[in-house]
């Protein structure tokens, strides 16, 4: 649905993990569908254009339901069993959940794992441009300085590297 805030299409590159993640939720959908019958959902977007500003909205329909002028389909990942869309804002709900009732997590919040992704990817040998073009960064700047995080381990291995520069 349409492009990036810096109106770019992205291509996204992800490990065979996710590709298999995705494969088991799109036979989980399908199996669904064949459940629920007509009682499950499609899903649809509208583009709706608002002070210079264009956003989507999303729309759940059930398969007897008359389709509007104007709905486009779109296939999700994240469903409902029933086929509806999972608003992002369900997410939101559970990170604030999990805050109260995990002792440590009390100021987590879902955006948090893009900075645990980000700085994992690098802690494993990932170039610093190829995650910056992973996370749609503009500038490689804005992945290293604000999405980096260097672990306890990283910074003890480049301590120790002094060590190999003076043969030591």
């Amino acid at each position: 649905m349409g492009t990036t805030k810096r109106n770019k299409i992205r291509t996204v590159d992800f490990c065979d993990t996710l590709a298999n993640i995705l494969r088991q939720a799109k036979a989980e959908q399908e199996k669904n569908e064949k459940d629920y019958g007509e009682l499950y959902s499609r899903n649809f977007y509208v583009e709706v254009t608002e002070k210079d500003r264009q956003y989507y909205e999303v729309y759940s329909l059930s398969s007897s339901e008359k389709v509007p002028d104007g709905y486009k389909p779109i296939n999700l990942v994240c469903l409902r069993p029933d086929g509806t869309f999972e608003s992002p804002s369900t997410v939101g709900t559970v990170c604030r959940a999990i805050r109260k009732k995990v002792e440590g997590l009390e100021n987590f919040h879902f955006h948090m794992l893009r900075h645990t992704f980000t700085s994992n990817l690098l802690s494993g040998g990932a170039a610093p441009k190829d995650v910056q073009e992973l996370l749609g960064h503009s500038d490689v700047s804005t992945t290293m300085n604000i999405y980096a995080h260097a672990s306890r381990e990283a910074k003890r291995t480049s301590a120790r590297l002094l060590d190999k520069v003076v043969g030591e």
